[in-house]
C-alpha cells in the first residue's frame, strides 16, 4: 500500500479564512476547489503540532513499567488514562516539547528520548501532527502542572495497559497509537 502523492492536495485549497486564533491552533474555513463538483467550504483546525511520550521505568530483570496519567478532560466530561502529551510551544522542537511535557505532567525527567514516529490525530478535521517518543532513564523531579490541570500519575505493566486498552478503560487515541508504536519497535517487550 502506497498512497498516491502525485497531485498535491493542498493545491486544491483555493482560499483559507481564519475564524478564530489561539496560541496552539487556528480555527479556519477552507474553500476547496473542484471542477467536478464545484467549490465547497470545510471547517478545519490548523494546529502547531504536539507530542506524546511513553515513559518507561526500568526494573532490573523485569519488564519496564509504563508511566500513564489520569487527566481531567473537560471536553469529554471524563478523567482519561493517557500517556503524557502536549502542544509544541513557539520554536520548540518536538524533542524539547516531549522533555518539558514529561516533566510537567508526570514529575519525571528522562536521560534518553527515542522517536517512535509521527501521525495525524484526526485528519478529517485537523492537521495536528503528533510526534511520539519513548522516554527512559527516568528520575523523579516533581510535577509542574498549570494551575488548571488535575493530573494523577500511575505506573503500570504492559499487561495492565493492554488490558485497559482492551477493556475500553484507555480510550485516548494518541495513547493507544504511542503504546502500539513502542511495542512494535521493541521498547515494551511482549505481552
Amino acid at each position: 500500500m502506497n498512497p498516491d502523492h502525485s497531485t498535491p492536495l493542498r493545491d486544491r485549497v483555493a482560499s483559507e479564512r481564519i475564524l478564530a486564533s489561539h496560541p496552539a491552533y487556528d480555527a479556519v474555513e477552507l474553500t476547496i476547489a473542484s471542477t467536478e463538483t464545484g467549490d465547497r467550504t470545510k471547517p478545519a483546525i490548523r494546529h502547531r503540532g504536539a507530542v506524546v511520550i511513553v515513559p518507561l521505568l526500568e526494573q532490573p530483570g523485569r519488564s519496564p513499567r509504563i508511566v500513564v496519567i489520569e487527566n481531567e478532560r473537560i471536553i469529554t466530561g471524563e478523567r482519561l488514562l493517557e500517556c503524557p502529551a502536549g502542544g509544541i510551544d513557539g520554536e520548540e522542537s518536538p524533542a524539547e516539547t516531549a522533555e518539558r511535557e514529561l516533566r510537567e505532567e508526570t514529575g519525571y525527567a528522562a536521560t534518553s528520548l527515542y522517536p517512535l514516529g509521527s501521525f495525524y490525530t484526526s485528519p478529517g478535521m485537523s492537521d495536528e501532527l503528533m510526534h511520539a517518543f519513548v522516554a527512559t532513564g527516568l528520575s523523579q523531579v516533581g510535577q509542574d502542572l498549570e494551575p488548571w490541570e488535575t493530573i494523577t500519575v500511575h505506573r503500570a505493566s504492559l499487561n495492565e495497559v493492554m488490558d485497559d486498552i482492551d477493556a475500553g478503560r484507555i480510550r485516548d487515541g494518541k495513547t493507544i497509537a504511542a503504546i502500539l508504536l513502542a511495542q512494535r519497535k521493541g521498547y515494551l517487550g511482549q505481552r
